[in-house]
């Protein structure tokens, strides 16, 4: 019988040369800056706001926040820490345009956004995890800087994260729904974002009402055509999903890490790939998942985390071919986590693909590993920013990258969660 952990709560350019502007030192970092192949095009403190997701769409980034409160210079007052929206389409000079409080004690740490939805406008899709309200939320944003609220999916007993497909029109939310036991898979229709309608529940074995067991708990599902992949963070479990029918769901794959190894974070497919040293015809292109567990312990007091790359060419036979894991190093030594969290799953809202990794690694900041080869993956560069003076008591001497997306120039933004604001990066080694 497997045990689980309980749940937890909580050429140079002008771009560059705007960062220089924007960006003062206030503070004699204890690990200054470090880079490789990578560059620091711009960067926002976020108002000092502990930062998570981050999502890039068209000329605006969507950061979801921890739980806290900071003051907001537009308007003068202190807020309970929600989403920002920054105008990034100058990326040496990003420009915060709203702020939407969440609310009191909330984590607000995930977002989505649809452009150009069905009746014409854009929304954003948030979660809210407080005592006084758990669900999502949905938000016109079509004017950025006066968002309206249009509707709320509650009754949950927890609303951690979500992918909003634009195409079909459903979202597949990670909650509890009453009665079930850990986060799962909850699809709404939200083909009219004003009228969210409940389609259907979805979890393993022991999670259902009335089911013994248990002890497992969803981070978040990815979502790719008709097939839906659940990373299971406590539980370590990864699931390839049939979501064609999206009142029944079918389970086509089931991988389990735990134990020997810790839980799954994400989990994010790279289709179609053409692998060197396979004889032509002979299943050269092949299809992999990649899988990233997450770091919890500061000083590395755990078993190491790190990434998976999982063959699926046969899709209910998943086999892991390799690993991935930054070497120690000093890192330990900072402070902090390091290890392996969140690596970017989109790119100006489309599933990444390519043979890039871009994984916000903790202390180690950002990594970017190199996997034309599935079967070899290889670093290809990082970039660890400073610290700042914003950055929160306890964490001052070292950076917590969070999470990482990328726009549609190509451009990196990384968040930290101890306040450090948003990095925006330029790969300088891509073909």
């Amino acid at each position: 019988m497997k045990s689980f952990l309980p749940k937890m709560i909580a050429p140079f350019s002008l771009w560059a040369i705007f960062s220089l502007v924007s960006i003062p030192l206030t503070h004699e970092p204890a690990y200054p800056a470090e880079a490789l192949k990578v560059r620091l095009i711009g960067h926002s403190d976020l108002q000092g706001r502990e930062a998570l997701q981050v999502v890039l769409k068209g000329n605006y980034a969507y950061i979801g926040h921890h739980r806290g409160d900071q003051f907001n210079p537009l308007t003068g007052k202190m807020e309970p820490n929600g989403t920002t929206i920054l105008d990034v389409s100058t990326p040496g000079r990003p420009k915060i345009i709203k702020h939407i409080p969440g609310y009191k004690g909330a984590e607000s740490r995930a977002a989505q956004v649809v452009e150009k939805y069905f009746d014409g406008k854009d929304y954003l899709l948030r979660n809210q995890e407080s005592g006084e309200f758990t669900g999502f939320e949905v938000w016109d944003i079509t004017d950025r800087a006066n968002p309206k609220l249009v509707s709320i999916i509650d009754r949950l007993m927890a609303a951690h994260k979500s992918w909003w497909d634009a195409r079909t029109g459903y979202a597949y939310l990670s909650g509890i729904w009453p009665g079930w036991k850990g986060q799962h898979l909850i699809i709404y229709d939200l083909r009219n974002p004003y009228a969210p309608k409940f389609v259907s529940n979805w979890g393993l074995p022991g999670q259902r009402p009335g089911e013994g067991g248990g002890g497992v708990s969803l981070h978040h599902p990815v979502i790719s055509g008709n097939r839906a992949y659940l990373s299971y963070l406590f539980g370590g479990d990864v699931v390839i999903l049939d979501i064609s029918d999206k009142y029944k769901s079918v389970m086509i794959a089931h991988l389990d890490f735990s134990p020997p190894f810790s839980g799954a974070h994400t989990t994010v497919p790279f289709l179609n790939m053409k692998v060197p040293n396979f004889t032509k015809g002979f299943g050269e292109v092949r299809n992999f998942l990649v899988v990233s567990e997450e770091s919890f312990s500061s000083h590395c007091q755990e078993l190491r985390r790190q990434l998976y790359i999982v063959d699926v060419t046969e899709e209910n036979r998943p086999i892991p071919v390799a690993t991935f894991k930054v070497p120690d190093g000093n890192f330990c030594e900072r402070g902090g986590r390091f290890g392996p969290h969140q690596f970017a799953e989109t790119k100006d809202g489309e599933i990444i693909g390519g043979s890039l990794l871009y994984v916000a690694y903790f202390n180690a900041g950002l990594r970017i590993v190199d996997i034309s080869d599935p079967f070899n993956p290889k670093e290809a560069g990082y970039y660890i920013p400073d610290s700042t003076d914003k950055t929160k008591p306890g964490l001052r001497k070292v950076i917590q990258t969070n999470d990482v997306d990328l726009d549609y120039r190509g451009l990196i933004y990384i968040t930290d969660r101890a306040g450090a604001g948003l990095h925006i990066l330029e790969f300088t080694g891509a073909k």
